[in-house]
C-alpha cells in the first residue's frame, strides 16, 4: 500500500525523499505523521505531543485445510482476543498482559500457548494449528487512544497518535487534513481530535484497542 501511494505521488510530481530526517526538510508546511516518532519531531518545533510507542505483536498459524474464504474477523470483546483469515492461515492478536511501552520491537513467545488455547476454544477447526511465524510493531498511543489531528502550531499540522486505528481512518483523515491545510473548511469535523482536548479531560476515552 505504501509503495503504491509513493508511486502515484511521484507521477503527480511529488518529490519523495526517502531516508531523510524530516527535521531537515524545508517547507512552508510540516505535517507530523511519524507514528511513534511523532513526539520527537514535534518537540523540535516546540510542540508537545502526548504520543508514545506501545509494542504489539501478531501471530500467524500454520496452514489450515479448508479454511472458509468467508470466515470473518472474530473478536472477543470482553478481552480483545481476535483473529482473521489470511490466505490459508489465521492471524491472532491480543493485548499483552502488561503493556510494553517503548521502541523495542520483540516477539514474546511465552504468550504463544495462551493464544493457541484461545483459538482452539473459539475456532475448533484450528485445534491442530501451531504458530508458524510472528512479528511485532509499534502503535503510536495517545492518552485517550484517539488521534491528534489538525494544526498544532504555525505551519505545523499533526496526523498521528492513531493508537492502532490509522489504516482504517487514513482516507478520511487525509482528505480532511488536506482541506484544512489549503485553508478550506474540513469536510469532516476535526474538533474532537484537536491537541487542545488534552488541556481538559478527554470526552471520548477508548475502552477497547485492538
Amino acid at each position: 500500500m505504501t509503495r503504491e501511494l509513493v508511486g502515484r505521488a511521484r507521477k503527480l510530481g511529488v518529490e519523495v525523499l526517502e531516508g531523510t530526517d524530516a527535521a531537515t526538510v524545508e517547507g512552508d508546511v510540516l505535517v507530523i505523521a511519524c507514528g511513534p516518532w511523532s513526539a520527537e519531531l514535534a518537540a523540535q518545533r516546540g510542540v508537545e505531543l502526548p504520543v508514545r510507542p506501545l509494542c504489539r505483536q501478531l501471530l500467524e498459524t500454520t496452514e489450515l485445510d479448508a479454511l472458509p474464504e468467508e470466515l470473518p474477523m472474530v473478536l472477543e470483546a470482553e478481552n480483545g482476543f481476535h483473529f482473521r483469515r489470511r490466505g490459508d492461515r489465521l492471524v491472532l492478536a491480543m493485548s499483552d498482559p502488561e503493556p510494553r511501552w517503548g521502541f523495542e520491537e520483540t516477539v514474546d513467545e511465552t504468550l504463544f500457548a495462551d493464544r493457541l488455547a484461545r483459538i482452539r476454544h473459539r475456532y475448533p477447526p484450528a485445534a491442530e494449528a501451531a504458530i508458524d511465524r510472528a512479528w511485532a510493531g509499534l502503535y503510536d498511543m495517545t492518552p485517550d487512544a484517539h488521534p491528534i489531528l489538525g494544526k498544532v502550531a504555525e505551519g505545523v499540522y499533526a496526523a498521528c497518535g492513531f493508537s492502532g486505528h490509522g489504516f482504517m481512518q487514513s482516507p478520511a483523515v487525509g482528505r480532511a487534513l488536506a482541506e484544512e491545510i489549503l485553508g478550506e473548511s474540513p469536510s469532516l469535523d476535526l474538533g474532537p481530535y484537536r491537541l487542545g482536548r488534552f488541556d481538559d479531560d478527554a470526552s471520548f476515552p477508548e475502552t477497547l484497542v485492538l
